[in-house]
C-alpha cells in the first residue's frame, strides 16, 4: 500500500480493509472488484480447504470448525458492526471504521446460494489455461473435493 501511494508501484492486490483505507486515502483507482466485477462476483471469493486426511481422521472436528466459520459468515452478514468491533478488539485490524464498510461490502450470505464446485472449476480452468495446474477442472473437482459437510450445514444452519 505504502508503494503504491508513493507511486513506486503501479498496481496492488488488495484484501479488506486495505482498498477501503486506500479508497479513503484517495490513492489510486480500482480496476477490479471480486465482490462487484463479472464473472468474479459469481463465485466464491475464499472457500474452506483441509487436509484429506485430517478429515478422514477427525470428521467431528472438521465439520465443528466448518460450522464455526459459516456462523462467523453469518454474523457478519446480520451484525456486521458487532463483527467489525470484534476484529479491531482482537486486534486483527486496527480501523473499526474501514473494517466496517468492509463487513458491510462482502457478500458473506452467498454461501447458501452459490455453488462452490461451479467456484472450483471457473477458478481451475483459470490456473489450467496458464499453465499452473496440470489437471484440468473435472479431475480435481473429482479427486479433490468433499461437498457433504458443507450441504449437510445448509440444512442445519437455516436461515
Amino acid at each position: 500500500m505504502r508503494l503504491l501511494a508513493e507511486g513506486k508501484i503501479d498496481a496492488f492486490l488488495g484484501f479488506p480493509p486495505e482498498p477501503q483505507e486506500l479508497r479513503a486515502k484517495k490513492v489510486g483507482h480500482l480496476v477490479v472488484s471480486m465482490t462487484t466485477d463479472r464473472p468474479w462476483a459469481d463465485y466464491f471469493c475464499c472457500m474452506v480447504f483441509a487436509r484429506r486426511e485430517f478429515v478422514q481422521k477427525s470428521p467431528v472436528a472438521a465439520k465443528r470448525a466448518m460450522r464455526a466459520i459459516l456462523k462467523a459468515a453469518n454474523v457478519c452478514t446480520t451484525e456486521p458492526a458487532r463483527a467489525a468491533r470484534h476484529l479491531v478488539d482482537r486486534g486483527l485490524t486496527r480501523e473499526f471504521e474501514y473494517t466496517l464498510q468492509m463487513t458491510k461490502e462482502l457478500p458473506y450470505a452467498r454461501w447458501r446460494s452459490y455453488d462452490p464446485a461451479d467456484t472450483m472449476r471457473f477458478y481451475a480452468l483459470r490456473l489450467y489455461e496458464a499453465g499452473m495446474i496440470k489437471s484440468g477442472p473435472d479431475k480435481i473437482l473429482a479427486q479433490g473435493t468433499d461437498w457433504r459437510f458443507l450441504n449437510e450445514l445448509k440444512k442445519e444452519l437455516k436461515g
